[in-house]
């Protein structure tokens, strides 16, 4: 009885070990954006079939809006809990700080309110 289970205990521990290994192997170490994908630029755009949000530079637009309206875009094609919505909130965020994560929010939230006709940028600023 003590073979059998030694010899289990050690086919589990192999695998355990096994599965360390891999772990590690795929874990990168070295910093938040280490070759895997591309640092985001800075105005949003979803074009293609994975509709990832990107951040492309444009010179003088406000960035409050921007972060606005590319959520109430955003809001009709994916579910919130999609990583569309959250890259595209961590890019605002990163970029303008907390007023632009919320303007984000509040962008994503005004197009799946009751009344998405009157909801825009104008009228979030003059909310807040």
């Amino acid at each position: 009885m003590r073979n059998v289970e030694a010899i289990f205990g050690g086919v589990l521990a192999l695998v355990v070990l096994g599965v360390a290994l891999f772990a590690l192997m795929n874990t990168s170490f070295s910093g938040a954006n280490s070759g895997g994908a591309p640092a985001p630029s800075a105005n949003t755009s979803y074009s293609g079939p994975d509709m990832t949000p990107t951040l492309a530079a444009v010179s003088g637009q406000d960035l409050i809006c921007e972060c606005y309206d590319e959520a109430f875009k955003l809001a009709g094609k994916v579910d919130v809990m999609s990583p569309e919505y959250r890259t595209g909130f961590q890019q605002c965020r990163a970029r303008g700080g907390v007023d632009a994560g919320d303007a984000w929010t509040a962008g994503w939230n005004a197009r799946l309110s009751a009344r998405p006709y009157e909801a825009s940028c104008r009228s979030y600023k003059r909310r807040n």
